[in-house]
C-alpha cells in the first residue's frame, strides 16, 4: 500500500504543479516565440528587459507560464526568458531525447539560437538536474544558477518514485523518459556562483494532498517519513558538494516558493544577483534536527 501511495503522492504533485501556471488566464506582458533546435521545435516566452539574460526553467509537466506573475519583476535588470522543454506545452513531443544530457544540450543551443552567450538560470523543482549539469558542463555560459526547491538526485526522489510505481499505473510518456534518463546530479562540478531555495519538511501543498490518501494514519505517516528522510539527505549532500553556495530554508512553504514566499524569494535573489560581489552565507532557517 505505501508504493502505491508513493506514487499518487508524485502524481499529485505534477497535478498540484500545474494548477499553478496561468495559460487559461494568460495576463502576463510576454511574447510567444518558437525556434528549432537540437532536432526539436521548442516554444519559449520572451517577458523582455534589457541587460543580461534570465532564463527560467519549469518542472515537470509545467511550462514557463507558472513563472508568468514572478519572471517580470526582474525586467528592469535583465532580459527574461522561459523556455518550455521538450515534451511540455507547445514545444514539439518527439519520441527519443528525454535523458538530461539531451535537454542540457537543448538549452545550450537554444541560448547559441538566440545568440545569448551567458545567462543566469533559474530552475524550478526537477530542473535542478538541468541547472547542474549546465553550470558543470558550460561555466562559460552560465553566470550564476537559481535552485528554486529544486535539488533532487537521481538515486534519491526520482529512485523512491520509480521504484514503487507499480505496474498497473501508467506514467505519462514524457514523466517516465525523464526519470528513467535523469543524470546522477554532480554538485562539486559546478564553478559559476549559486543560490539555492531549499523547502525544509513537508511543503505545505504537498502535506494537503498527503491528507487527502487512504488508509491512514499509519501508511501516510510512513510515506512521510520516508519522503522527509529522502529529501533531508539531498539537501545535505548539495550543502557538502557545494559549500560555496548561498543557501536559504523555507519552511511550512509551498513547493513552489517562488509564488508562495514571493517577496523573500524576490530579495534573496536581487542581493545575490546584484553586482557587487560578497561572500556566499547560510541564511533563513536551519534544517530541523529531525530531518539530518
Amino acid at each position: 500500500m505505501i508504493a502505491q501511495h508513493i506514487t499518487i503522492w508524485w502524481i499529485g504533485m505534477i497535478a498540484l504543479s500545474v494548477t499553478a501556471q496561468s495559460d487559461s488566464n494568460d495576463k502576463s506582458p510576454h511574447k510567444t516565440a518558437f525556434v528549432t533546435v537540437n532536432g526539436v521545435k521548442l516554444h519559449y516566452l520572451d517577458w523582455g528587459g534589457a541587460g543580461e539574460t534570465m532564463l527560467f526553467l519549469a518542472g515537470v509537466g509545467n511550462t514557463p507560464h507558472v513563472f508568468d506573475e514572478f519572471a517580470p519583476k526582474f525586467t528592469n535588470d535583465f532580459r527574461v526568458l522561459g523556455i518550455t522543454r521538450r515534451g511540455h506545452g507547445e514545444s514539439e513531443i518527439p519520441d527519443t531525447g528525454y535523458d538530461t544530457a539531451t535537454r542540457v544540450e537543448d538549452i545550450r543551443q537554444f541560448l547559441d539560437a538566440l545568440k545569448i552567450r551567458r545567462a543566469v538560470l533559474v530552475g524550478h523543482s526537477a530542473s535542478g538536474g538541468e541547472l547542474t549539469m549546465f553550470g558543470g558542463l558550460h561555466p562559460d555560459r552560465t553566470t550564476k544558477l537559481v535552485y528554486l526547491d529544486a535539488v533532487f538526485d537521481k538515486d534519491g526522489q526520482v529512485e523512491l518514485f520509480r521504484r514503487h510505481t507499480p505496474p498497473q499505473v501508467k506514467l505519462p510518456k514524457t514523466l517516465d523518459l525523464m526519470t528513467a534518463g535523469e543524470a546522477h546530479t554532480d554538485y562539486k562540478k559546478i564553478k559559476p556562483p549559486v543560490l539555492a531555495f531549499h523547502v525544509v519538511g513537508f511543503s505545505s501543498n504537498g502535506l494537503k494532498h498527503l491528507e487527502t490518501l487512504e488508509p491512514r494514519p499509519e501508511p501516510r505517516q510512513e510515506l512521510q517519513a520516508t519522503i522527509l528522510k529522502i529529501k533531508a539527505k539531498e539537501i545535505e549532500r548539495f550543502r557538502k558538494e557545494l559549500p560555496s553556495a548561498r543557501v536559504v530554508y523555507f519552511t511550512n512553504a509551498d513547493h513552489a516558493c517562488f509564488i508562495d514566499r514571493e517577496d523573500d524569494v524576490l530579495r534573496e535573489m536581487r542581493t545575490f544577483l546584484a553586482p557587487t560581489k560578497s561572500p556566499p552565507v547560510q541564511t533563513g532557517l536551519p534544517l530541523p534536527v529531525d530531518l539530518r
